[in-house]
């Protein structure tokens, strides 16, 4: 047995901390999927990965543990996203600045409002955050604290039985425990718009600087931590939240939708609410295209990505223009 075999062996007893059951499970299934592990090994070679996986030897690992990204996932389609999302990441941005995402953290946005900071935090999902639930995460801090997060992975579309080529995948949204007092801070100050709301506003802008034109969420028994105890604490973060968002549950459990995700009319916004509806979706507008440019100009892209990015702005434009012309026509009936 070679000496990366070994070390699969080892990290695999390592992996699941559930009990002799869950290890040997997990050993299986490195060694049954052993070419698969080689080819992880090979890429990550490459800086700055290789300095990832040497401070957080699971790093390169933890796509094989019990229910990675989502519960319905294949070993196979899970090595597929690992693959995917780094591959991608390692051929769009500048070497420094994946470095920081990987190793540290980078602040996309950050607004200082009654004495208080809101910041918006890009990184690698680490051991502490439980990182089988994404590969990146966005994080909205409190005057430094963590409050709230969204966990996000670059896929392939097929392994989730999308028609797109690649897709972001929502895997975890949820606030931080014991968190309430700054999360309802947030919100009251930051145009009264949920933090999770905020976060996916982010996680577009992302969308449409790497010229992903799709993103989806797993369901709420989807979700790699789901319980039957917590169902009800499941499905509002994840059945509700995006039921009510208007998107649609595929037969394979995920919640889709093109980017930038459609808004509801304001016709159908009832009488008293649209002034604050506008000033929130403006506010989100805002966060979108300031992640977006956060990244825009380091980007390394091919053609086809610019390609991609260019329709995806188009999109975004396009939906304003179309929420004003709604707004003058509503406007235009009602003084008829």
């Amino acid at each position: 047995m070679d000496r990366l075999r070994w070390r699969v062996v080892l990290q695999s007893m390592r992996i699941d901390q559930a009990g002799f059951s869950r290890s040997v499970l997990a050993l299986w299934r490195a060694l049954a999927n052993f070419g698969t592990i080689r080819e992880v090994h090979e890429f990550i070679q490459l800086k700055p990965f290789s300095e990832t996986a040497h401070n957080n030897p699971r790093f390169a690992f933890r796509y094989l543990t019990h229910h990675y990204l989502a519960r319905s996932l294949t070993v196979g389609e899970r090595a597929a996203c690992f693959l995917h999302h780094h591959r991608r990441m390692h051929a769009l941005l500048p070497e420094g600045m994946l470095r920081e995402i990987l190793l540290e953290d980078v602040t996309l946005h950050e607004i200082v409002e009654s004495d208080h900071r809101f910041a918006l935090t890009l990184g690698l999902t680490r051991p502490r955050d439980c990182d089988k639930e994404g590969e990146w995460s966005i994080h909205l801090l409190v005057d430094g604290e963590a409050v709230f997060v969204l966990s996000f992975t670059v896929i392939p579309g097929w392994t989730i039985r999308s028609k797109s080529p690649e897709v972001l995948l929502i895997s975890r949204l949820q606030g931080m425990p014991g968190r309430y007092t700054q999360i309802k801070l947030a919100t009251k100050t930051l145009v009264d718009v949920a933090p999770g709301a905020l976060l996916l506003a982010a996680l577009q802008g992302i969308a449409m600087a790497l010229g992903i034109g799709d993103l989806a969420s797993v369901s709420a028994t989807n979700q790699s931590l789901y319980s039957e105890q917590y169902d009800g604490v499941f499905r509002s973060a994840y059945d509700e939240f995006f039921t009510e968002l208007g998107l649609a549950k595929s037969e394979a459990g995920f919640f889709l939708s093109p980017v930038p995700i459609a808004e509801k009319p304001l016709s159908l916004i009832k009488q008293g609410h649209k002034l604050r509806t506008r000033a929130k979706r403006a506010f989100k507008a805002e966060i979108t295209l300031a992640v977006a440019e956060f990244f825009r100009e380091s980007l390394i892209c091919s053609a086809e990505d610019a390609a991609r990015q260019s329709v995806l702005w188009w999109r975004f434009d396009q939906q304003a223009v179309n929420a004003v012309k709604a707004d003058e026509s509503g406007a235009a009936e009602k003084l008829a």
